[in-house]
């Protein structure tokens, strides 16, 4: 898509649960209270809802529910007789369900859509969950008692070593700079901050990736709601933001340096909207480990390649810097329940826009962007996801 859609997208807001390991609650009730809570925040009912979009990637294998999920969720919370679908898209199943909303609003289908990312990945058999992420690679795994993620990542980790003489102090530096922003957010799951020198003498999990620079495996949920700009001023609706573009694409198994599914649907979102790369003043990237961020920051172009490392060395990501990078925390701090990740990452963007981030707020961000990158397909990200949001 090379022009704007049609209507503008608001984002009208939402809220964010704990993320945490919740192994005594089902996944409707990890989610209902979420989705009470969105709708207190922005003022509207279940009645206003026009259609509901529930991401998630694992109900099927770890919780036996298959087939109708968004029905099981929404309906605990109220919302029933209205459109809903279950979106599963890897680690982007709930970016991938905001696209939707977001496309069924711009294009003029609904007024007002509500998204739910849900997940629970807790299980009394670690393996299950293991075996749950291995089924969205088409990646056999190397060990079973832990993620294949955590060789492919540890793999690219290696190479950008090689390629822009990166240190495993680089990636401690990420991992330091996102427990301190995770110990400002009252939901991150990791909020003790440590230091670089802790994170590099931590448990080695796959060369030269410690424990401290990887995400767990947490439960939550998050839920957002997007209008259309006329519903949102007919509603007078306070503190919103525009979701101005939304872009989801498949990744390329033979995909290289400069042909990842983040790079073609980073330069889609930047044709579709007309904002430059020059022009982000906040992100919120997939780190499910701490060099993966850097690989993001450079696929998105928010600098050249090799240069990220740099922008770390001067705390440019960090809260403070030119462009504060994952300011909630990221995957490997806010934590990682992967359906509810996307949709956790939109709502920070928008409250740092909006200025309602509280103690990790950025002075005046006006251009903020998204990015998830899910699953494994070959030498690529299966999906990936971007989101520019303005004020």
């Amino acid at each position: 898509m090379s022009s704007a859609p049609p209507r503008k997208v608001v984002v009208a807001g939402g809220a964010i649960g704990n993320f945490r390991r919740c192994p005594d609650l089902s996944l409707a009730e990890i989610a209902t209270p979420v989705v009470h809570e969105a709708l207190a925040a922005t003022g509207l009912e279940p009645r206003d809802i026009q259609a509901a979009f529930v991401g998630n990637a694992f109900a099927g294998t770890l919780c036996g529910q298959e087939s109708i999920l968004a029905q099981v969720l929404l309906a605990a919370a109220g919302l029933v007789t209205l459109p809903v679908r279950t979106i599963k898209n890897a680690c982007s199943s709930g970016s991938d369900a905001v696209h939707l909303a977001w496309s069924a609003i711009a294009f003029g289908q609904y007024e007002c859509t509500l998204v739910l990312g849900a997940e629970k990945l807790t299980h009394e058999d670690r393996q299950r969950a293991f075996a749950a992420l291995a089924s969205a690679t088409d990646h056999p795994p190397v060990d079973s008692g832990r993620s294949v993620f955590m060789d492919v990542n540890a793999a690219r980790a290696r190479q950008y070593m090689e390629s822009y003489g990166a240190q495993p102090r680089h990636f401690a530096e990420v991992a330091a700079k996102n427990r301190r922003h995770g110990a400002l957010n009252d939901r991150a799951a990791e909020r003790a901050p440590m230091s670089v020198e802790e994170i590099l003498a931590d448990k080695i999990v796959v060369p030269p990736l410690t424990r401290s620079m990887c995400s767990g495996i947490v439960d939550g949920a998050a839920c957002v709601i997007l209008t259309s700009e006329a519903f949102a001023a007919r509603r007078a609706l306070a503190y919103t933001s525009f979701l101005v573009g939304s872009v989801c694409v498949a990744g390329n198994p033979l995909g290289g340096t400069d042909s990842t599914a983040t790079r073609h649907a980073a330069q889609r979102a930047y044709e579709q909207t007309g904002i430059s790369p020059n022009d982000v003043a906040v992100a919120e990237v997939h780190d499910p480990t701490a060099p993966q961020e850097l690989l993001d920051i450079e696929d998105l172009m928010l600098c050249e390649r090799g240069e990220a490392v740099r922008l770390v060395e001067r705390a440019e990501t960090s809260l403070g810097g030119r462009i504060p990078v994952n300011t909630s925390g990221g995957l490997t701090s806010r934590g990682h329940p992967v359906g509810a990740t996307g949709v956790a990452q939109i709502l920070e963007i928008h409250d740092q826009l909006t200025g309602r981030a509280g103690p990790r707020q950025m002075n005046g961000p006006k251009v903020g962007l998204a990015q998830m990158a899910g699953g494994l397909l070959g030498r690529d990200s299966a999906v990936a996801t971007v989101h520019l949001l303005t004020i």
